[in-house]
């Protein structure tokens, strides 16, 4: 074949050929995603901005536990524990909600804004594999803020301890409700995290809205709980995620505080005590917010383009 200049041009008949490799299928992809978000929420292979928020949150977190290590190597062994487990998530709850919000509103924000998401469908992966593999990356996160400072506290005051055999057979029970404890709080709030950043590509209407939404609710139930009936204040306390948290985290530890004439306006503790549950109820209900938040997740995405 020869071109309008003279020269010579060859057409090779490539053609076309099956691949032959490995078809890794469907769980391997939902396995990568997850792998994926979870690099995603501490920054890891993006710019430094991300990286300094995630580890500087988790870091705030972590400051009671080493806390309690300081005091042990100063103080010397005693028998004292600066940080009770069941007072931990009182102490950094803003540090999770902004946690919980920062992280959310990018992970899955960033996907909608850059339109991405047929992208992801149009591989063996499902809808409903993305919303789960997105959740349970951030609730995973969310373990170095919940569990991980726990158990380094544990350590420290069993290490502080003046007969550390003894200490540690005293309170290795804890170990149980502190690991339930975690695992709950955190699938919890970043199921109801995800859910509210699923349906805004603004990061900024996102970290808002899962502010917003937890300590409106708070903040609102407190009041309630005042101003209502035990019967009606048994109701409110367990629209909040934060009291039904923190109310889940008394009862594994058998901490819930007597009741008192001045319960209802107390602390949320108090308040806790004054509604007067029982156990199993602060269990039923921090899994049924939990499943209506994934339910809802996952609807979001069968419905997204």
């Amino acid at each position: 074949m020869s071109n309008i200049d003279g020269t010579r041009g060859e057409i090779y008949d490539l053609g076309y050929r099956n691949y032959d490799g490995a078809r890794l299928g469907r769980r391997y992809a939902v396995r990568s995603l997850f792998i994926l978000s979870l690099r995603n929420v501490f920054g890891l292979g993006r710019s430094p901005l991300p990286r300094v928020l995630a580890f500087g949150l988790v870091f705030l977190a972590f400051v009671p536990a080493i806390g309690v290590l300081i005091a042990g190597a100063v103080v010397g062994p005693g028998d004292f524990e600066i940080l009770e487990p069941h007072d931990y998530y009182a102490s950094i709850q803003v540090i999770m909600i902004l946690f919980i919000a920062a992280m959310a509103s990018d992970l899955v924000g960033n996907d909608r804004k850059n339109n991405t998401l047929a992208l992801y469908f149009s591989r063996p992966i499902k809808r409903d594999d993305y919303a789960l593999a997105k959740l349970l990356a951030l609730a995973t996160s969310l373990l170095a803020l919940t569990l991980l400072p726990l158990l380094l506290a544990f350590v420290g005051n069993w290490l502080g301890a003046r007969d550390s055999t003894k200490w540690f057979t005293d309170n290795v029970s804890d170990l149980i409700p502190i690991i339930l404890s975690a695992l709950l709080v955190s699938s919890l709030l970043a199921s109801i995290g995800v859910v509210i950043a699923s349906y805004t590509t603004r990061r900024a209407f996102a970290l808002i809205s899962v502010i917003g939404a937890f300590l409106v609710s708070f903040v609102a139930t407190s009041v309630l709980i005042g101003l209502l009936s035990v019967a009606w204040a048994r109701v409110v306390i367990l629209l909040s995620p934060i009291y039904v948290s923190r109310g889940l985290t008394l009862v594994l530890f058998g901490e819930v505080p007597a009741v008192s004439p001045d319960s209802a306006t107390a602390e949320p503790e108090d308040q806790i005590a004054f509604a007067d549950l029982p156990s199993w109820v602060w269990v039923a209900a921090i899994l049924a917010q939990t499943t209506i938040a994934t339910l809802l997740a996952v609807r979001r995405y069968r419905r997204a383009s």
